[in-house]
This record gives C-alpha cells, sequence and structure tokens, in this order.
C-alpha cells in the first residue's frame, strides 16, 4: 500500500509539472500514460479487493468519488486549458484554474477516505488512487484533444510536423533552447507563435520543448 501511494504521488507531482508547460496537442490521441498508470492502478485495486473483500457501500462511495472527482473534474479541467495554433502546430498551456482544479481533484479523493471509514472505504480509497489518476488524467487529455480538433481542421493535413529544436542565444541568453513548431527548419527567427506579436502564448522568453514521439505524427507526416 505505501509502494503504490509513493508511486501514486511521484504520477501525481510529475502531471502537475506539465500543467503550466506549453505543449504540442498531437493531431492523433494518445493515451499511452494514463492507460500504463491504469493497468498498475487497477491491479492495485484487485490485489486489494481480493484479501480485504470490501462491502457494497465501500464500492458505491469509491465510485461516486470517481464519477465527481475524477470524470467530471476531468472535464471541467479541460475545459480551463488554453489551445492555440502556432507555426502549424495546435498548442495547450493549462493556467492557473487548471492547477487549482487538480488539488481540488486530489482533496476529493482523499479527504473522501475520511468519510468512507464509516462504509469501510477507507483504505479502497487509498487502493485505487493510481487508478482514479489515470482516469482523471485521460479524461483531461481527450476532452482536450477534441477541443484542438476544429483548430487542427483548420491548419490543413500539412499541418504538425515534428517538432524541432534550435541552439543559440537569444531572449533567454547564450545557449538558450527555443521551441519551434513544425517548420522546415529554415525558420531563423528566435520568436515563439506566428508573425512579430509578443501576446502571452508568443513570449519568445518561452522556454520549453517537448519532442512528439512517432505515433503521435500523423502517418502521412512521417
Amino acid at each position: 500500500m505505501f509502494f503504490s501511494i509513493t508511486l501514486g504521488v511521484l504520477f501525481a507531482l510529475y502531471i502537475l509539472s506539465r500543467q503550466r508547460r506549453i505543449r504540442p496537442v498531437p493531431r492523433v490521441l494518445s493515451l499511452r500514460f494514463p492507460t500504463v498508470v491504469g493497468v498498475i492502478g487497477l491491479i492495485d485495486v484487485l490485489s486489494y479487493t481480493s484479501s480485504h473483500h470490501p462491502s457494497h457501500g465501500a464500492y458505491l462511495w469509491v465510485l461516486a468519488t470517481f464519477v465527481a472527482g475524477a470524470l467530471l473534474l476531468g472535464v471541467v479541467r479541460a475545459l480551463t486549458v488554453r489551445i492555440w495554433t502556432s507555426n502549424n502546430w495546435v498548442v495547450r498551456q493549462g493556467t492557473g484554474l487548471t492547477l487549482g482544479l487538480w488539488i481540488v481533484s486530489f482533496a476529493l479523493h482523499f479527504v473522501s477516505g475520511v468519510g468512507a471509514q464509516d462504509v469501510g472505504a477507507g483504505n479502497l480509497e487509498a487502493a485505487s488512487f493510481l487508478l482514479y489518476l489515470a482516469v482523471t488524467y485521460g479524461v483531461q487529455n481527450y476532452v482536450v484533444h477534441r477541443r484542438a480538433i476544429p483548430l487542427w481542421d483548420a491548419l490543413g493535413p500539412e499541418a504538425g510536423h515534428r517538432l524541432q529544436v534550435n541552439f543559440g542565444a537569444g531572449p533567454g541568453g547564450s545557449g538558450a533552447f527555443f521551441n519551434i513548431f513544425g517548420g522546415d527548419g529554415q525558420n531563423s527567427a528566435p520568436g515563439f507563435g506566428r508573425g512579430s506579436q509578443q501576446s502571452p502564448e508568443n513570449d519568445p522568453t518561452i522556454i520549453d520543448v517537448e519532442v512528439v514521439d512517432d505515433d503521435e505524427v500523423p502517418p502521412q507526416l512521417r
């Protein structure tokens, strides 16, 4: 149980660290990470229930927290994520509200465990944390992907080339990273985004880089 909770905390910290970063939204939905975490979480739940035999009330209690905290809050969080286009890519960035709702999601799961003691579901709440985390993260990514589809359609089928990373002096200082979404390698402008607009999402001082895996790139662009 301790190992599962520790692993869940590490996964949670990893997810939170990515929320405020500007990252590409893959044209092809990928849920590998929440799927892997979900499988581990499901194994934890089955292992716990096989040896403790929770009551029906315990299962109902946990199901209610999944519906409210994982599903509903996952959808709401996804609606707070900012999405826009930049250099033939659709990109995303979580807001302060996104982070706040993540904290609410975690609090709902663990605080509800206190009340769950009355129906004997307290330990089941802890055992199901990884599964809870996988479900709510997967739901958020799915809704963000659905929101990004119209932007991808507007960009056209040729949009979404692999990210290229340039090294060089610029607003971030000597040797800074600049992420250029798409492009053919001929873009020498250090700015982020289209044109010379300097809105927050086009801030050239942003130094965040993420490489898109091959299976997140449309087949015709590989």
